[in-house]
């Protein structure tokens, strides 16, 4: 699989909130570092589920991606839409991501965004704190 097809495959699923499709290409000891923190593979279907409850229509548009000449890191950009379930309110964030695998496998996901200008704000640090707090 090339790196656009992975990345693709990757936003429909994560888009769609199935953490079953998204895990078949992370790494057990996988991270994802955002704006809005930093969590291990295995927090990852709660944190999905914490944006299935919060957030619909959500919407990612893959704009480009492509490998290093190893075939070890990946760049993307994409476009992450999402609407507020709470009040309705919408937002379209442009998005870069660095992707490094490992044994073919996701081993870190950094993704680069503003975080202030999404609907997710006001929600996602406090639910991030909580969780980590245990809560």
């Amino acid at each position: 699989m090339n790196a656009r097809e992975l990345i693709d495959k990757h936003a429909r699923a994560f888009a769609a909130g199935d953490w079953d499709a998204v895990k078949e290409h992370w790494h057990p000891d996988a991270e994802l570092v955002s704006p809005s923190g930093r969590w291990p593979a295995k927090e990852m279907r709660a944190i999905m589920a914490d944006l299935e409850r919060d957030y619909a229509d959500v919407l990612i548009e893959v704009t480009d991606a492509f490998a290093s000449p190893s075939g070890e890191r990946i760049a993307v950009e994409w476009t992450y839409s999402a609407t507020r379930r709470s009040d309705g309110s919408r937002s379209t964030s442009p998005d870069a991501i660095i992707v490094d695998l490992r044994d073919g496998l996701i081993i870190t996901w950094r993704e680069y965004f503003d975080l202030s200008t999404s609907v997710e704000y006001e929600q996602t640090p406090p639910a991030a704190d909580k969780r980590l707090a245990g809560g």
